[in-house]
């Protein structure tokens, strides 16, 4: 009984350092791949911080493109999930008759909406869309 308790804390023990070297080699391999794209990692990062940045910025200033088809004094920014939201003819008529109400969102090149987005769009498009008012 003696001599198979030494064999299985043996093999045990064989399995422990066998791990603890996988580990290590693995943990170094990570660290040399770190160090040797770092630059990389940091301009991909710093570029991406850049993307949202300035696509955040164009989307407060769409309003006044002379393409978009709504009074930019209409126009409320609310950012996520939907960037604009216009209140069309709510400045023009002196806030006494509102022509519709329009959610936008604001994308650029060959972006697409995300799937909260789409879930949103389809809503609104079913017409599931109520006004609320909460008082305290």
């Amino acid at each position: 009984m003696v001599e198979f308790e030494l064999i299985l804390i043996i093999i045990l023990s064989g399995i422990s350092i066998f791990m603890f070297l996988k580990f290590y080699t693995l943990k170094i391999n990570i660290e040399n791949h770190i160090k040797e794209n770092e630059k990389e990692i940091r301009k991909d990062a710093i570029n991406r911080s850049g993307r949202v940045l300035s696509g955040k910025i164009l989307e407060k200033l769409i309003p006044f493109l002379s393409r978009f088809n709504h009074d930019p004094q209409d126009v409320r920014w609310i950012g996520d999930p939907i960037d604009l939201i216009v209140f069309d003819g709510y400045s023009k008529n002196q806030k006494k008759d509102i022509n519709g109400i329009t959610f936008i969102e604001v994308k650029s090149g060959e972006s697409k909406l995300k799937s909260g987005q789409i879930k949103i769009r389809d809503v609104i498009e079913k017409g599931k869309v109520k006004f609320e008012e909460f008082r305290i």
